[in-house]
């Protein structure tokens, strides 16, 4: 006889949402075998859906599109008018406000989607035998990390006036970045701004997840993960340099 979702769950410490979130900053090895088999996904978006809900609502206010449409208008080397840029100013004022806070509402579980799908594809076309739902749920667990990025940044944003949008990730003091100027070398401070406290936690976090849901040895977990996100990292980073 199979045993019923309440035996397993009373066998199973971790297998209560909250206490899934709790294992995931306490006992994250019980805690991703745990989702790897029973998952589960919707408080840890829940809390990352509030957290950047609250992330945009300090921010949007101190978002300094005037200087960021200059710079942009600057590094593409042309010149326009006056009446021109001012008119790009307004027009970027309005959809920030038409688009950020549904946005903020759902960027976390697109992106836990999107990197759960990443992740499944990669392990699967590499013989592991992960079903899409093991894949979403330890990667929406793994990301809750990134909540600290949203707490520092609120916290930091506050102290300013006003911030260009592209300096925000340096804003939160957790990654090199702020060690290199942004706009006399792109490419490296791209690099420099991917050495993040939170981004690596998330790896780690990311790892021990999928060894367990895929059955396979944490060195051949942390080899794709690490590969997948270097390939970001250098993607990231050839965009800078194009576009920069």
């Amino acid at each position: 006889m199979s045993a019923s979702p309440e035996d397993l769950e009373a066998v199973d410490p971790a297998a209560s949402p909250l206490a899934r979130v709790a294992g995931v900053f306490g006992s994250p090895g019980p805690t991703f075998a745990s989702i790897a088999r029973r998952p589960g996904w919707v408080l840890p978006l829940a809390i990352s859906t509030v957290l950047s809900i609250a992330a945009t609502v300090a921010v949007l206010p101190r978002i300094d599109i005037d200087s960021a449409v200059r710079e942009q208008i600057a590094s593409r080397g042309i010149t326009l008018p006056e009446e021109r840029i001012d008119q790009m100013i307004a027009l970027q004022k309005k959809l920030s406000g038409l688009i950020g806070y549904p946005s903020a509402l759902l960027a976390p579980t697109l992106a836990a989607l999107l990197v759960a799908a990443v992740f499944w594809i990669s392990f699967r076309a590499f013989g592991s035998d992960v079903a899409f739902r093991q894949s979403f749920g330890v990667t929406s667990h793994a990301m809750l990390p990134s909540i600290g990025t949203s707490m520092l940044l609120i916290f930091f944003v506050t102290g300013v006036d006003l911030v260009n949008p592209s300096d925000l990730g340096d804003l939160t003091r957790s990654n090199l970045g702020l060690l290199v100027d942004r706009r006399a070398n792109p490419v490296l401070h791209s690099l420099a701004r991917s050495m993040d406290v939170f981004t690596l936690w998330v790896l780690a976090l990311l790892v021990i997840g999928f060894a367990a849901a895929a059955k396979a040895s944490r060195r051949k977990a942390a080899g794709l993960v690490v590969g997948v996100w270097a390939l970001y990292v250098l993607g990231k980073a050839g965009w800078a340099a194009i576009f920069h």
